[in-house]
């Protein structure tokens, strides 16, 4: 079997040596890596694990088999599976006068198992660890006893961990003693993933479920940093069970969906450690404790682990058929590149700084962006569309006066390349917008729309092309401040070009300007239609929007997993004089 991928118990016997204490190349660290993240594998039981330079194994008992690792150029740890013996339990807590004895012999058995002086002790696992406070007075002293053992093993010589399996709850008086937990011990956090199942991870796709993931694991380190914990006295704990009901396989199948999962879950650690600089990454779940938990693919999916982690642990390849990409979902991308959308779509560092001058908020710019996206897969605009609508705000808005447009332009700290993205923005929400057909609205709506805007001018027109103002139509009545202002002033019968901001058009006047509530009731009642029906396509094309900014974002691959927000953030609503 290549890879080095056999049960523990086969190669003992080949292994076994005298105890040796100490690493000859680290022997003040027992052969502990004292640099970067540490990573932890239970090599206890039957853990299909075999030893290697490099690795750093836990073992719960016995000091032939840690010797053998040893020997094999791994270190060991000891593994403690017998916390509650040595503090007691939340509703029975040990005499306190008794845990610094219990210090004394379980350091002296560390010593034994890990064949080193200063062991690493990992206490499994705290019970209660989500009970808010104030505490029962038995909770109280069960967790007081936590701490002195914490403390008494340190001050032995020990470096300490402490597993959690359930989120902790940190606040009030709770976030003391986790600090002071945190100086005696480095916190474990337990992850669990769920991979099965149309609702599970891995249903997701190597892209989302790894963003899930990455994003999970910071969130649980992120809950001791806002107490003032660092990541440096910090672990995560992944989990690799295959029992039902214990968070790791949970029935996957095929096989290869299930060593695709684990090698996802480990890169997905290698990135977040690198990003925050825990402490270590263990791993859990490979030895069968129960009937139960017995599987034949344990040992394949042992390798895939470690050789996702480092190929030197374990060649997976040559021992089993997966998915070997180590690039598909992971956070690989350009220097100048904040996501990546799937094809040729990206959004550049560059420009959601720029944008953030505009919003005042990076976030905020994002989301701009991931909208600007979207609409141009839906609606790309002409360019020469653009410099119409442009020279329409120049004419309208400037009187003309390019200069002043320019200037209008610095002083709003707009590049003129910006302002014409914007202006396409607003061209191509325009376009998508008009291809909605929403309900059409009630007669209390009508009546209402009539009474209020009574007053507001309207004027008959024929229009080329069709105008989004005149609710798609070539003829038809234009609205006051929904129509361009020069519709109102064209010499009625005559044909004359404008430029809008919505394009050019050839528009020709067939009657005088005149107010809503000149109409005869039926013209009346068909603006009003066309009036709301507008406002109503504006409904609809929010819910379009977040629809496909869903979509676009579901293969994004985003720099540390910062996915825009959905949303409808108009750019021009920050510069007044380039909007409708």
């Amino acid at each position: 079997m290549k890879g080095g991928l056999i049960v523990i118990a086969a190669v003992l016997a080949a292994l076994v040596v005298a105890p040796r204490a100490v690493r000859a190349d680290d022997p003040a660290n027992c052969g502990l890596p004292t640099k970067g993240t540490m990573w932890v594998d239970y090599a206890g039981h039957d853990a299909p694990i075999t030893p290697t330079p490099g690795m750093v194994l836990a073992v719960s008992s016995g000091t032939t088999v840690p010797a053998a690792m040893r020997a094999a150029g791994a270190a060991t740890i000891f593994f403690d599976l017998h916390l509650n013996d040595r503090v007691g339990t939340t509703t029975s807590p040990a005499d306190p006068s008794t845990i610094e004895a219990k210090a004394a012999k379980e350091f002296e058995f560390a010593q034994q198992v890990s064949g080193c002086a200063t062991p690493l002790i990992a206490e499994n696992e705290l019970f209660g660890a989500q009970t808010v406070t104030p505490w029962s007075a038995t909770n109280a002293q069960y967790r007081a006893n936590v701490l002195l053992l914490l403390q008494d093993l340190q001050k032995l010589g020990a470096t300490v961990a402490l597993t959690i399996a359930n989120p902790p709850y940190t606040g009030g008086d709770a976030a003391d003693w986790w600090r002071e937990a945190a100086k005696a011990a480095i916190l474990v956090r337990q992850v669990y993933f769920t991979s099965p199942g149309p609702k599970g991870l891995y249903a997701l796709g190597p892209a989302r479920s790894s963003r899930a993931m990455r994003q999970g694991m910071r969130g649980l380190i992120s809950r001791f940093a806002q107490i003032g914990i660092p990541a440096s006295r910090v672990a995560l704990e992944l989990q690799f069970q295959s029992a039902p009901g214990t968070g790791g396989r949970q029935g996957l199948q095929p096989r290869s969906a299930w060593l695709e999962f684990v090698k996802l879950q480990a890169l997905a650690a290698k990135q977040v450690a690198a990003e925050t600089k825990i402490q270590g990454v263990w791993s859990w779940g490979w030895p069968s404790f129960s009937t139960a938990g017995n599987d034949p693919d344990k040992g394949a999916a042992a390798c895939v682990y470690l050789w996702a982690r480092d190929p030197k642990l374990c060649d997976a390849p040559a021992l089993v058929r997966f998915d070997t990409s180590l690039t598909e979902g992971q956070l690989i991308l350009p220097a100048s590149v904040r996501c990546t959308l799937g094809g040729d779509g990206r959004i550049l560092k560059n420009d959601v700084a720029r944008v953030a001058e505009l919003t005042g908020d990076r976030d905020l710019a994002a989301t701009a962006l991931l909208q600007r996206e979207v609409l141009r897969r839906e609606s790309p605009i002409d360019p020469l569309t653009v410099l119409s609508a442009e020279r329409a705000i120049v004419r309208d808005r400037f009187g003309g006066n390019r200069s002043r447009y320019l200037s209008a332009l610095t002083a709003a700290n707009v590049t003129l390349q910006d302002a014409r993205a914007i202006i396409e923005d607003r061209l191509a929400r325009d376009n998508v917008q008009q291809r909605f057909r929403p309900e059409r609205p009630t007669s209390d709506q009508i009546a209402a729309f009539l009474d209020t805007y009574a007053a507001t001018r309207v004027r008959l027109v024929r229009v080329d092309p069709a105008a989004s103002w005149l609710g798609d139509a070539y003829r038809g009545y234009a609205v006051e401040t929904i129509a361009p202002s020069e519709v109102f002033v064209a010499r009625q019968n005559r044909r004359s070009t404008i430029d809008t901001i919505d394009g050019r058009y050839t528009v020709r006047p067939l009657g005088p300007p005149q107010p809503l509530l000149a109409l005869s009731p039926h013209d009346a009642h068909n603006v009003a239609v066309g009036v709301l029906g507008r406002f109503a396509k504006l409904a609809v094309y929010e819910r379009w929007l977040r629809a496909e900014e869903i979509t676009t974002l579901a293969s994004a691959v985003c720099t540390r997993d910062l996915v825009p927000a959905q949303g409808d953030v108009d750019l021009a609503d920050f510069v007044p004089f380039l909007g409708a």
